[in-house]
């Protein structure tokens, strides 16, 4: 098995000037991906989201590459019985933002034995999906649960916030050849059905095609059903069972991150078999990429709490 990876951000129109509310690493040689969702309701307050989201991601990804072994500059290998506490990480990356502001916060930590760990907090997340052995079918083999106070208020981390990495929800699973692991904010969750999201990469996963590639897709899709007046969406379903009105879809930051398990020996379409960004998942190549799209954003709720709208 190997693991490609790449992301795709693509910002709320209105927030792209500003770089939007998402951020998210990529520890290729540790093998730990993350996003965050800076939450919206700061921006009543004068607050910029994104400068906590981005901080907090990047002192979390700095708390992880020194328990790897490496120093905050460097993305070092993991050691091969290496394991990583992501709720540790997440609570001293937490500590170390000196922004002001809220955010959720998913992180996935793909093991050398081909182990899948993931830890979330609020509505963002992660899918693990897996094609039949036709691949005719893409099915949610694992999925994270969103946290929520109350409708549209997820937990989230930071400024006044009563909610801290404790309150997160841990998962475990195992990773097989031509599995795709996919991180999101909820710009995608809110906006596509998990049926949508395998329909969507169900046929660019079998014809082989590069994780920038889905990556971009899925982001695609998203953003445009956001912004589409008529559409049935997941946020709209929610907002119905709480007695709100909310058709089409919900117009907001966009950030996926896409995870290939390729065979051993497999190469990703655009890299050779000795790049330098491939490490091993028992005993297969882990190929990995650069966010593709534009700045970072999503809208949230946060801070004591703050709703996302």
């Amino acid at each position: 098995d190997a693991l490609p990876i790449c992301g795709c951000m693509i910002p709320h129109p209105a927030k792209a000037t500003t770089g939007g509310e998402d951020a998210c690493f990529m520890l290729s040689q540790c093998r730990v991906y993350g996003v965050f969702d800076g939450v919206g309701g700061w921006q009543s307050e004068g607050v910029n989201p994104g400068l906590f989201s981005r901080a907090f991601a990047r002192c979390t990804a700095d708390a992880i590459k020194k328990e790897a072994g490496g120093s905050d500059d460097d993305d070092h290998a993991a050691g091969a019985g290496m394991t990583v506490d992501l709720e540790r990480a997440m609570t001293t990356g937490l500590s170390r933002v000196s922004e002001i502001g809220t955010s959720t916060a998913c992180l996935v930590y793909i093991s050398s034995d081909g182990n899948l760990q993931a830890f979330n907090v609020g509505d963002s997340g992660f899918r693990l999906l897996r094609p039949s052995q036709l691949g005719s079918q893409l099915t949610v083999e694992k999925r994270s649960r969103e946290q929520q106070h109350y409708f549209n208020c997820p937990y989230q981390l930071g400024t006044r916030s009563r909610d801290t990495p404790a309150d997160g929800d841990a998962y475990t699973a195992s990773v097989q050849a031509g599995d795709l692991v996919v991180l999101m904010t909820d710009g995608v969750s809110d906006n596509l059905s998990d049926a949508e999201i395998c329909e969507a990469l169900r046929s660019p996963l079998a014809s082989g095609q590069e994780a920038a590639a889905l990556a971009q897709t899925l982001a695609s899709l998203a953003s445009t059903a956001s912004h589409q007046l008529h559409r049935e969406t997941p946020f709209g379903v929610s907002a119905r069972k709480q007695g709100f009105s909310f058709p089409g879809g919900k117009p907001d930051d966009v950030t996926v991150l896409c995870v290939r398990v390729l065979e051993a020996g497999e190469s990703a379409k655009g890299e050779s078999n000795g790049a330098s960004d491939a490490v091993s998942v028992k005993g297969a190549r882990v190929a990995q990429g650069n966010p593709g799209a534009a700045n970072p954003s999503t809208m949230q709720g946060g801070a004591d709490f703050m709703s996302k709208l």
